[in-house]
């Protein structure tokens, strides 16, 4: 097992023990903390920032007993909430055996936010509930330990050198378990058995996906023309390094023949939809129709004023599908879209590759069925 640093309320502790033990586990002392796998000391107060952490700790102590732990913001010093429990794990870099053998041990949550009655899940035992902390006294010598009832009011008591085995219950259903395990019983390791086959199943399903799609021979799109440049200068901001960045690697994707395997990830405001409409324009300049999907009526509406405004200079035509259209035109645009052609440059008054907008809520999609929505999928798809 790897070591770590284990802190809770009211844990009695060796301050400068503490402070060794962080240098061993890789961390460096500061006069104020910056970044991961740094602490800093002023008096009774320490602050680390733990590796895996998105944001820092403040750790009080008073005489020898940490009587607070609270997370902060390093910008403003702000305490945004506290904890009972943290796992300080080591910085010190370690080989691939031994975090294969790390992660298996170690919870994905690693920080404990845990309070009398949550619903815990001990990796050995299962499912139970959390009832405090208490002394037990082992060869002469008191020592803290995380009380968890199970099932049948049976009681197990984990010494806080193993809590690392214990993590919080999280639901993305109901807030509760169904019911707690019995201590001894082998349900529990049966389910994580169940649990383990479908893990190995998912991944062994998607190693096969991606093994089809790289055997097989996708659309390599040209390099960047001169209407991708002049299109690229409509837009009215100044490009975020990492946009410019997704900008090249997409780009870079669409020019190859392997089909593009990509997800885009960003937090709203920062430049994901420019990226969709330079690849959606760059595949219009090849010949190729999009369909641009979106999860709402509402976007679908504003994606489409925006596609609008930034091609008015461009023989591109821009379709919506969505609550907005009646039955007839969301009919006629479908039909539209197996008529279109590419008129060549010489000839292009009017460029009819069409980028078509299609919200794809749960309501847009009940009213496409109508007029045969998955065909229309089908469709762009081929």
């Amino acid at each position: 097992m790897f070591k770590s640093l284990k802190l809770y309320l009211e844990q009695t502790i060796d301050l400068e023990t503490v402070l060794g033990d962080l240098i061993d586990l890789g961390y460096r002392r500061q006069t104020q903390i910056q970044e991961e796998g740094e602490f800093s000391r002023r008096g009774g107060v320490i602050d680390i920032f733990p590796l895996s952490f998105e944001f820092p700790v403040r750790i009080e102590l008073e005489d020898k007993k940490i009587k607070s732990i609270k997370t902060f913001d390093i910008q403003n010093a702000k305490l945004l909430w506290a904890h009972r429990i943290i796992i300080v794990l080591p910085v010190k870099t370690l080989s691939p055996t031994r975090i294969l053998s790390y992660r298996e041990e170690y919870p994905l949550n690693n920080l404990l936010d845990l309070d009398i009655g949550d619903y815990v899940v001990h990796l050995q035992h299962g499912i139970g509930r959390f009832l405090g902390i208490d002394k037990i006294k082992l060869n002469n010598k008191n020592t803290d330990h995380l009380v968890i009832e199970y099932a049948a009011q049976e009681k197990l008591y984990v010494p806080v050198d193993q809590m690392h085995l214990v993590q919080k219950y999280v639901s993305f259903g109901s807030q509760k378990p169904k019911k707690l395990y019995r201590l001894g019983g082998r349900q529990w390791q049966r389910e994580k058995e169940r649990v383990r086959r479908g893990i190995y199943r998912f991944a062994w399903e998607l190693l096969t996906l991606q093994a089809m799609r790289l055997s097989k021979q996708g659309f390599a799109f040209s390099p960047d023309m001169d209407w991708q440049n002049d299109f690229e200068k409509t837009f009215p901001y100044k490009e975020t390094p990492d946009q410019t960045r997704a900008l090249l690697e997409v780009k870079k994707d669409m020019e190859t023949a392997i089909p593009m395997d990509r997800l885009l990830c960003g937090d709203v405001g920062y430049g994901k939809t420019e990226v969709a409409m330079r690849a959606a324009f760059k595949a219009v300049m090849d010949n190729k129709q999009v369909a641009f999907l979106v999860p709402t009526t509402i976007l679908a509406e504003q994606h489409y004023q925006n596609f609008i405004r930034r091609v008015r200079d461009f023989p591109v035509r821009i379709e919506m599908l969505s609550r907005f259209k009646t039955t007839r035109e969301q009919k006629n645009i479908v039909a539209e879209l197996k008529k279109v052609v590419w008129l060549s440059r010489r000839e292009a008054m009017y460029l009819t590759a069409m980028v078509l907008i299609v919200a794809v809520s749960v309501g847009a999609i009940l009213g496409a069925l109508d007029f045969g929505f998955s065909k229309i999928i089908e469709f762009i798809s081929d």
